[in-house]
């Protein structure tokens, strides 16, 4: 055979050359997406009352000595640093409950009128006044919407003192399912009735002097917040205290060591350092 009738020899194609580092960078990055994806919709475990590490912190009225009186800022603050949103709880002319005190949110949001002269869209239109200079005002907010905002995270520590406000009022925690993770405060056993009927944890914070603690387990309370001077008197009264006018992180040390359940303050930063470093 002539070298001319050879047919050619097919080229062989050059073996292709594959990136090792790209392609594990490329997988590391899918997994720390995979990741990130998992922590932000897998359903996280809802924070119940028997599950708060104690002491507990409550911030009164959001914080009304920081914040806003009970302000979305408040409340949102609140949460973010650790801290148990504890609104006031009032209703508007139009019965929509909200979060506002029926004495001093008026003047707070410079209304002329009290809250019964409101209806939920002109309540929403108001701000709220800032208790230091230089700090922003704050967004008014309903109870419906607080509930809905903040239920899944925290444990909300409504004050509910009219008996009629009180069934209304629970009604968005059983539509969250959060009934494990609400604290009625009030000095009404009628509302403390309602309360226990839903399957909420009641809080007694009239004053102590009236009432003996065999009154208040009968009439459906579980807990009672007491001046921080006078915790001793009720530490073995079946109930859970939870004290008023602490003043320092140290003085809430002790009272923890006593037994307290948690504390409540309109500046809880002051008793207790905040769960989220800010430096």
């Amino acid at each position: 055979m002539s070298t001319a009738d050879r047919s050619p020899v097919p080229e062989r194609p050059e073996p292709k050359k594959f990136n090792a580092p790209l392609i594990a960078g490329a997988v590391v990055v899918v997994g720390v997406i995979a990741v990130l994806l998992f922590n932000a919709f897998a359903p996280r475990e809802t924070l119940t009352v028997d599950a708060l590490n104690k002491p507990a912190v409550a911030a009164v009225d959001g914080g009304s000595a920081v914040y806003p009186a009970n302000s979305k800022l408040a409340f949102t603050e609140n949460v973010k640093f650790g801290y148990l949103p504890a609104p006031t709880l009032a209703a508007l002319g139009d019965g929509t409950i909200v979060a506002a005190d029926p004495k001093l949110a008026p003047e707070l949001m410079g209304a002329s009128g009290g809250l019964d002269e409101l209806d939920r869209d002109s309540f929403l239109d108001q701000s709220i006044k800032a208790p230091r200079e230089n700090t922003a005002s704050g967004e008014t907010i309903t109870w419906d919407e607080a509930v809905d905002a903040f239920a899944a995270s925290t444990v909300l520590m409504p004050l509910i003192e009219p008996t009629e406000l009180a069934e209304k009022a629970l009604e968005p925690i059983a539509e969250a399912k959060a009934e494990d993770s609400t604290i009625v405060r009030t000095s009404n056993p009628d509302v403390a009735e309602v309360a226990e009927t839903a399957g909420i944890a009641a809080m007694f914070v009239g004053d102590p002097a009236t009432v003996t603690p065999e009154d208040l387990r009968t009439q459906g309370f579980t807990m009672i917040a007491v001046d921080a001077a006078d915790v001793d008197a009720w530490l073995d009264s079946g109930l859970e205290v939870w004290a008023t006018g602490v003043k320092s992180k140290e003085q809430l040390t002790d009272l923890a060591k006593q037994g307290i359940f948690g504390a409540l303050s309109t500046n809880p930063y002051s008793i207790q350092p905040s769960a989220v470093k800010t430096d």
